[in-house]
């Protein structure tokens, strides 16, 4: 296994998660590469959602309600090239591949799933998977430990999830 799979509810604290573990592993040294999806909120109602570059904080649209042009997801317009600037990211040379999430509004990019499937195939990886979305994880459960983030686990997840990863970083 190269990696760990992140999957629950919308709302868990998936994201949360990859912000918290890849602070903590670049204050250790390691290089991240990849992105991870905020909400955005206005007065309290969700508008949209950026793509920011794990390594700088860069950020562009990756949907919105009114900000973007593209297909349409629920009530977002989804911008597939922010999308594919978000697949070059990994391009990049680093010790662990941060993917969140892989989802509906991601799948609206041609070639998303089979990026995410070369990482999985030869790279060290940590990657949220959005509820809808699970059956895909579930077929490459040999190459990745899943982990199914609730109420219950959500508070102990960051140290089991930096606790696996630095045992995988440490054989590489």
């Amino acid at each position: 296994m190269q990696g760990i799979f992140i999957t629950g509810p919308p709302g868990i604290g998936k994201t949360t998660l990859i912000v918290k573990v890849t602070s903590r592993l670049k204050e250790r040294g390691v290089k991240v590469i990849g992105f991870y999806t905020l909400e955005e909120k206005e007065e309290g109602v969700r508008v949209g959602f950026k793509l920011v570059n794990v390594s700088n904080g860069e950020w562009r649209w990756l949907a919105h309600v009114n900000k973007v042009q593209g297909p349409m997801v629920g009530k977002y317009h989804v911008d597939v090239n922010s999308i594919e600037w978000g697949l070059t990211l990994l391009n990049e040379v680093g010790d662990l591949y941060v993917i969140d999430e892989v989802g509906p509004m991601e799948m609206k990019y041609p070639l998303f799933l089979r990026r995410v499937e070369d990482i999985v195939n030869s790279k060290r990886f940590l990657i949220t998977i959005h509820v809808k979305m699970r059956g895909w994880a579930d077929s490459h459960s040999t190459q990745g430990k899943i982990l199914r983030l609730s109420y219950v686990n959500r508070d102990t997840a960051v140290d089991e999830v930096l606790n696996y990863l630095g045992a995988l970083l440490n054989k590489a």
